[in-house]
């Protein structure tokens, strides 16, 4: 089930465009049973939604960007392409971010709370998301206009500091520590679940067509790339 939202209230993202995606009979649906932030990997996904993958893929504004992040192995993402939207691995060490950049996946790293960064490993930097280290910084604010994660062919990692209730299962061996697993997001992902469209590739052509030219597309402010059962 699939959410559009044209301007998101969220202050982390700021004003840009943003979708949800959730399983239809569970929020955790579209996430991989392999995520270590999933509390629910019972109700998750173990294959990628290949025409939902393929329709992502293309669902960028015109003239514009759109990014997303994915708990799924590196290896079954696709390479950044031009023009595409830019998926970044998601990772939860500092060696599995390593090996995804290694094969040419931007990404990103769930941090356990209370580290400090900037930090540097193998020539690599791994660098915090500015919109944690200031107030009313946004992903609109960030990287003047080409936000840091909408970057495919960077050469640095982000890093997501745990915050939330789940924080202290960031980096534990229990799963969970999903944001998305309370609050404000957990609120509107539920409503995806209820209230989404089902025809999820066909909807989200039509959304990024939609947008006005130049916009920034945030895909699956919670949500992932599983082939809900």
């Amino acid at each position: 089930m699939l959410k559009t939202v044209r301007q998101s209230a969220n202050k982390k993202t700021g004003p840009i465009a943003v979708t949800y995606r959730a399983g239809q009979h569970n929020v955790f649906g579209t996430c991989p049973k392999t995520c270590a932030l999933n509390p629910q990997g019972a109700h998750a996904a173990e294959l990628i939604d290949a025409d939902y993958l393929a329709a992502l893929r293309q669902a960028v504004p015109r003239n514009g960007q759109a990014w997303t992040y994915s708990h799924f192995p590196a290896d079954l993402l696709p390479v950044p392409a031009a023009g595409e939207t830019v998926i970044n691995a998601s990772c939860d060490t500092i060696p599995q971010a390593l090996a995804a950049m290694a094969i040419g996946r931007p990404a990103v790293v769930a941090a356990p709370s209370g580290t400090v960064w900037p930090y540097t490993v193998g020539g690599v930097r791994f660098v915090q998301c500015p919109a944690e280290l200031a107030d009313n910084f946004s992903c609109k604010d960030c990287g003047g206009g080409r936000p840091l994660c909408a970057r495919g062919d960077r050469d640095f990692a982000v890093v997501f500091v745990a915050h939330g209730g789940g924080a202290r299962l960031v980096g534990d061996d229990t799963p969970g520590g999903c944001y998305g697993n309370g609050g404000p997001v957990r609120l509107a992902w539920e409503n995806t679940k209820t209230g989404g469209h089902h025809d999820e590739p066909a909807e989200l052509m039509h959304f990024a067509g939609s947008l006005p030219a130049g916009s920034l597309l945030r895909h699956h402010v919670v949500g992932d790339l599983g082939l809900a059962a």
